[in-house]
């Protein structure tokens, strides 16, 4: 067999082809394949943080509806502005439950804020020490938010031990009138 040129030429072609197969078609595919495994790594990552701010989500709508749930349980011990008068009657209703006599009720100004009312109350209240203690006690277990800021106990000079006069303010705490949507 006789190596010629054409034999040259023939050679020179069929080992040329694999090596521009690689040039214009392996080469390019592999560039396209390596941008799409990156961008599918980059996608991965957002999709992992994605992952993680949905469970903070999650954990956000349950702390939403525990937070709805505790203002609604406040609501419930603010007694609507009409329903004051049946706050009052139930002190002096547990005054007289523990031996108390009333001296003096006395509202003060109201203080009035945009979710609630607060009614202060300058109360002198005469009896036992024991009963005014008592008193305080079931005060505190009243379903409705009341807090005393300020008080001053005097014990009386009688012959009865334990007798004093207890000088405070109570506040009482009531959801404020609603507004008229109506009205500007």
């Amino acid at each position: 067999m006789r190596f010629g040129l054409r034999e040259l030429v023939f050679v020179l072609v069929l080992a040329g082809l694999p090596l521009g197969a690689w040039w214009f078609v392996f080469k390019p595919n592999n560039e396209q394949i390596r941008e799409a495994r990156s961008e599918i790594q980059t996608k991965r990552q957002k999709l992992a943080t994605l992952e993680r701010e949905k469970g903070k989500i999650d954990d956000l709508k349950a702390e939403t509806e525990r937070l709805r749930e505790t203002i609604e349980v406040f609501n419930a011990k603010l007694p609507a502005e009409q329903e004051v008068d049946k706050v009052l009657s139930k002190i002096a209703e547990l005054a007289k439950q523990h031996r108390l006599k009333t001296r003096k009720i006395r509202t003060e100004k109201l203080v009035h804020s945009e979710l609630y009312t607060e009614l202060p109350l300058k109360m002198v209240i005469v009896g036992n020490f024991d009963g005014y203690y008592s008193f305080l006690l079931d005060l505190e277990k009243e379903k409705r938010i009341t807090r005393v800021p300020e008080m001053k106990l005097l014990k009386l000079r009688k012959s009865e031990e334990g007798l004093m006069e207890a000088t405070f303010t109570l506040s009482i705490f009531f959801e404020p009138k609603k507004k008229n949507p109506n009205r500007a």
